[in-house]
């Protein structure tokens, strides 16, 4: 059985496919964006990433964890 699920918010988007991931019995098919803004490059960059975590090879990272990184660092 599939069921598509659209996240409204998408800084939410990350938490919810980790969250998911954890569950043993589901697997997650596909990711798409529904952002036509988005330019090309972007997007096969992102498919790439999501690859990649898709693969094992990486793993999401949220927005807050990364912004922390840089909020120390002098601009």
């Amino acid at each position: 059985m599939e069921i598509t699920v659209n996240i409204k918010e998408q800084s939410k988007i990350a938490t919810f496919l980790n969250l998911i991931k954890k569950i043993d019995y589901v697997k997650i098919v596909s990711v798409k964006e529904e952002s036509q803004e988005l330019p090309t490059e972007h997007k096969d960059l992102l498919d790439k990433r999501l690859q990649r975590i898709e693969n094992g090879e990486t793993t999401f990272k949220s927005w807050d964890l990364i912004k922390e990184k840089y909020e120390d660092k002098a601009v």
